[in-house]
C-alpha cells in the first residue's frame, strides 16, 4: 500500500476516513508430548510438605493479589512477587528495577525518573503521556489505593512488597487493568520502637540517604511509621553551551503512616505520600535523525541523518553532552492521602478504602535541542484523583469463598501548554519582519474529567481439596468530559466542549486443579477494559469520541514445589486478543495555506492486535547459603489489523507489525552466596543479569525503519550487576558495579522539535557503595 500524505488537507489540519477492518480469530495453543510427559510426572509425585518453622526451602512468600492473604504457590495468577529483603539485596529503587526480574515486561521513559510507560505482555498505553486525563492500560495501586493517575514510579521505601501482576485484573483491580496490575504493600506501623537508615554514593556525585522511624503511640492501640529518601546527583548530561548546566536531579519522597486498633476487630490505617523531583533538563542525547517535518524546516530536505550542526556528535559515540542555547527544568511533584479500614466480623471482612492525590508535572525552557535560539516551551499539567471503594469478603477456607464490592472516582486534569518562537526562529510569520521572539507558535489548553462507577463480585466453589472454579463479574460505568482550545501563532484553531459515557461487563473464569500440596495447574479467560474519551481536537476527519479498548486474556499455567520446598517454580502460556487499541495521533506540520505550524492530536481506535507467548519463573535454594532465581519470557505480538496507521502525518499499513514497548525475549538470573565470618557477621555476594530482545520504542518506526539511521528501534541488552557486603542484625554495608560491561543500550527515542535529531536516553555503568544500621 501506498503511503498517503494527508497533511495538506482542510480545517488546517488533514483529512482522512479511516477504514478499519477486524479480523477475529484464535489461536491455538498445542503442547508438546515432552511438556505432557512432565506434567504427568509432576501430578504422579508425592507431596513433601513440612511445617512452616522445618522447612529449609525457598522462602514462602505470602501475597494479596486477591485481596486476600495467599501463598503465592496457591494464587492461580501470573505473578511475580519480590519481598522486602528481595528488594534490599537488589537495591530497588525503581520500576525499572524490579522490572528486570519480571518476565514479558518493559518500560519506556520519557526524560525522567518519574516518566516511565510500562508494558505488560506487549499491552502498554497508546495514548499521550501529557493528556489532561490518562486511562492507563495497568492497575497501579499503594496498599489498595489507586496511584495510576499521578505516578508509574512510587516511593520505594520501606516497602513490604511489590506485586506484579500479568493480565486482566479487572475483578479487583478495576477498569484499564487491560495488560495487569502492579500492586505494592507497604510496611505498617507496629506496636514497638524501631528504626533504620542508610546512606549511599555513587558515580556521577549522586548521594542519597533514607531511613524509617516506627513509634508506638498508645501501646497497642496507635502506632507512627514515618520514611523518607533524598537524592542529588550532578547527572551524566552536561550542557557544552556557555549557559551550562546539564541534567543534575533532586529527588526527595516521605511517607507518614499511622495505625489506629481501637479493638481487636478493626485496623484502620492512614498516609500520607509526597514526591518531589527536579531535574536540569530532560534525560537525552541527539541521534542525528530528523523527522520529515523539522527536517523541512530546518535543513530543506527530506527525513534522514543530518551532520553535526552542534559540535556534540551523535549517540552512540556521544553519550553525556548537549548543546542547548537555553535552560531546561522537568519536574513531577506528587502527593496523596488515603486511609484503608478493616474489620472482620469473624465469617467475614469489611474493608473500605479512599484516597486522593494530586501530581503536578512541568517542562520549562528550551524545546529544540539546539545550539540555534529557535523554539522554547512552558507546559504545566495538574492532575487529580479522588476514589474510594466498600469491600466485604468471606474469611478463612470455605466450601464457597466470596468477595462483593463497589467502587467510584473522579479524575480531572488541567493543562497549558505552549511552544514560543526563539530570536532565531525559522518560522517566524513573515508580518513580525523577523521579531517574534516569544509570540506563541503553537498552543494547547484543556480541562478534562473522568467519573466513574463500578460493581463487582467474585466467588470460588472448593469442590475438594483438589479442584475449584472461580467466576468474577464487574460492571464499569464512566462519564468523561473534555473542554480544550487549541492554537497557531495566536490563532484559535479549534474549540472543544464535549463527552461521552461508556459502560461495560467484564467477566472472568479460572479452573484450579491440586493434584497435591506441591502442585497446581490453573486455566483462566478473563476480559479487559479500557474507557473510550473524547477528542481534544475539532478535526473533522476524527469522530467526537473514542470507543472503549477491550481485551480477552486466555492462559494455562502451572506452579509446584520440589526438592522438599528448595526449588519453586512457575509457568504460564497464554494469548490475548486485544480490540480497538486506542492510538495517539499527535504531529505538527507546516499548513501550505498559511505557513504556520500546526499540530495535530487525538486518538482513534485504528487497529486490532494480538500478543501470544510463555513465562516462567523459578526461586531455589541450592544449598542453605546458596540462592539462585530466574526468570524467562518469550512475547510475539503484533498488529491484526491496522491498514490506516497515521504516522508523523502519513497513512499507512502496518498490520502484521510487532507492537511497541514489546520485547520478544526477556531473561534474567540472580544468585547470592553467604558465609558467616565470626559468631556475628554474615558476607555476601550478589550477581545480576538481565536481557531485553530490541524493541520498537516509537510509533516513528513503521515509517521510517528503511532510512538509514533511524533511532525508533531500540537495540537488545545485556546487563549485569555486582554487589558484595557484609551484615549482621544492625549493621550493612554494600559495595556494587551496576552495568558492569557498559551496554549501550536506551528505552526509548522521542521527538519535540530536535534541531539536532531524535534523541533518547542513553545508559551508564555506575560505581557506588552504601551504609545502613538498623536499631
Amino acid at each position: 500500500m501506498e503511503p498517503a500524505d494527508i497533511t495538506a488537507g482542510e480545517e488546517g489540519v488533514f483529512d482522512m476516513t479511516y477504514s478499519i477492518y477486524r479480523t477475529r480469530g484464535a489461536r491455538r495453543f498445542t503442547i508438546s508430548a515432552a511438556a505432557t510427559a512432565l506434567i504427568a510426572g509432576l501430578s504422579a509425585m508425592p507431596a513433601y510438605a513440612q511445617e512452616a518453622e522445618e522447612s529449609v526451602g525457598a522462602n514462602d512468600i505470602v501475597v494479596t493479589a486477591q485481596r486476600r492473604e495467599q501463598s503465592l504457590q496457591d494464587v492461580p495468577i501470573a505473578i511475580t512477587a519480590l519481598s522486602a529483603e528481595t528488594i534490599k539485596n537488589q537495591n530497588i529503587q525503581s520500576v525499572e528495577d524490579y522490572f528486570a526480574m519480571t518476565p514479558n515486561v518493559s518500560f519506556q521513559s520519557n526524560g525522567s525518573r518519574d516518566r516511565k510507560d510500562l508494558a505488560i505482555r506487549g499491552i502498554s498505553n497508546q495514548l499521550n503521556p501529557f493528556a489532561d486525563v490518562r486511562q492507563s492500560s495497568y492497575a497501579f495501586y499503594v496498599d489498595e489505593f489507586n496511584v495510576a493517575a499521578g505516578t508509574s514510579n512510587p516511593q520505594i521505601v520501606d516497602l513490604e512488597r511489590i506485586e506484579i501482576l500479568r493480565g486482566p485484573q479487572g475483578t479487583y483491580f478495576g477498569r484499564n487493568a487491560v495488560g495487569g496490575a502492579i500492586n505494592v504493600i507497604t510496611k505498617k506501623p507496629v506496636d514497638r520502637f524501631e528504626g533504620e537508615f542508610e546512606v549511599g554514593y555513587s558515580s556521577f556525585d549522586t548521594k542519597r540517604a533514607q531511613g524509617v522511624i516506627n513509634v508506638p503511640i498508645i501501646p497497642g492501640v496507635l502506632a507512627l511509621r514515618a520514611s523518607g529518601q533524598f537524592e542529588k546527583s550532578d547527572g551524566n548530561i552536561r550542557n557544552i553551551n556557555r549557559i551550562g548546566g546539564g541534567n543534575d536531579s533532586e529527588y526527595y519522597t516521605g511517607r507518614v503512616q499511622l495505625r489506629f486498633t481501637p479493638i481487636d476487630d478493626l485496623t484502620w490505617d492512614f498516609m500520607y505520600n509526597y514526591s518531589d523531583e527536579e531535574v536540569g533538563m530532560r534525560n537525552g542525547v541527539p541521534t542525528g535523525f530528523v523527522t520529515r517535518t523539522w527536517a523541512s524546516v530546518y535543513y530543506g530536505r527530506t527525513a534522514g541523518l543530518i551532520g553535526d550542526p552542534d559540535g556534540v556528535g551523535f549517540f552512540p559515540q556521544n553519550n553525556s553532552r548537549v548543546n542547548f542555547n537555553r535552560p531546561q527544568s522537568v519536574g513531577t511533584k506528587f502527593e496523596y492521602f488515603s486511609t484503608r479500614a478493616v474489620w472482620d466480623f469473624g465469617i467475614a471482612e469489611l474493608t473500605a478504602v479512599g484516597g486522593h492525590l494530586v501530581a503536578d508535572s512541568f517542562n520549562f525552557g528550551d524545546v529544540d535541542g539546539g545550539s540555534r535560539d529557535f523554539f522554547y516551551e512552558d507546559l504545566v499539567l495538574t492532575r487529580k484523583s479522588t476514589s474510594g471503594e466498600l469491600r466485604l469478603q468471606s474469611t478463612g477456607t470455605q466450601v464457597f469463598d466470596w468477595s462483593i464490592g463497589t467502587s467510584l472516582g473522579k479524575d480531572t486534569g488541567v493543562s497549558d501548554q505552549s511552544t514560543f518562537h526563539g530570536a532565531a526562529s525559522p518560522l517566524c510569520p513573515a508580518a513580525r519582519a523577523g521579531n517574534c521572539s516569544g509570540l506563541e507558535v503553537t498552543g494547547a489548553d484543556g480541562n478534562s474529567s473522568s467519573r466513574y462507577f463500578a460493581i463487582f463480585a467474585q466467588g470460588t466453589v472448593n469442590f475438594s481439596e483438589q479442584f475449584s472454579a472461580t467466576a468474577g463479574l464487574r460492571y464499569s460505568w464512566e462519564k468523561v468530559t473534555n473542554v480544550s482550545q487549541t492554537r497557531s501563532n495566536t490563532i484559535v484553531t479549534g474549540n472543544n466542549d464535549r463527552a461521552a459515557d461508556f459502560e461495560d461487563l467484564s467477566p472472568k473464569f479460572t479452573l484450579t486443579y491440586k493434584p497435591n500440596t506441591d502442585l497446581m495447574f490453573f486455566a483462566t479467560a478473563s476480559r479487559g477494559f479500557k474507557s473510550g474519551g473524547t477528542q481534544t481536537t475539532n478535526s473533522a476527519a476524527l469522530t467526537n469520541e473514542f470507543t472503549p479498548e477491550t481485551l480477552w486474556n486466555y492462559e494455562f499455567g502451572s506452579k509446584f514445589n520440589l526438592f522438599d520446598n528448595r526449588l519453586r517454580v512457575d509457568i504460564t502460556a497464554f494469548y490475548m486478543d486485544w480490540k480497538d487499541v486506542q492510538q495517539t495521533i499527535r504531529f505538527q506540520f507546516i499548513d501550505p495555506g498559511t505557513g504556520l505550524l500546526r499540530g495535530v492530536s487525538g486518538i482513534a481506535n485504528a487497529a486490532s492486535a494480538e500478543s501470544y507467548g510463555i513465562e516462567a519463573s523459578f526461586d531455589a535454594r541450592l544449598t542453605d547459603n546458596w540462592n539462585l532465581s530466574g526468570n524467562v519470557g518469550y512475547n510475539k505480538t503484533k498488529y491484526v489489523d491496522y491498514p490506516n496507521a497515521l504516522i508523523d502525518g502519513v497513512i499507512i499499513d502496518i498490520s502484521g507489525e510487532d507492537l511497541t514497548n514489546a520485547p520478544q525475549w526477556t531473561l534474567g538470573a540472580q544468585t547470592q552466596y553467604t558465609v558467616p565470618i565470626g559468631e556475628r557477621f554474615d558476607a555476601f555476594a550478589r550477581a545480576e543479569w538481565n536481557f531485553r530482545s530490541s524493541m520498537i520504542s516509537n510509533p516513528f518506526y513503521y515509517l521510517y525503519q528503511n532510512v538509514a539511521g533511524e533511532p525508533f528501534e531500540s537495540p537488545s541488552y545485556h546487563n549485569v550487576n555486582l554487589r558484595l557486603g557484609i551484615e549482621d542484625e544492625n549493621i550493612r554495608a554494600v559495595i556494587f558495579v551496576e552495568n558492569l560491561f557498559k551496554a549501550d543500550f536506551y528505552a526509548n527515542a522521542y521527538e519535540k522539535a530536535f534541531y539536532s535529531g531524535v534523541q533518547v536516553e542513553p545508559s551508564f555503568r555506575v560505581f557506588g557503595a552504601s551504609l545502613g544500621y538498623k536499631f
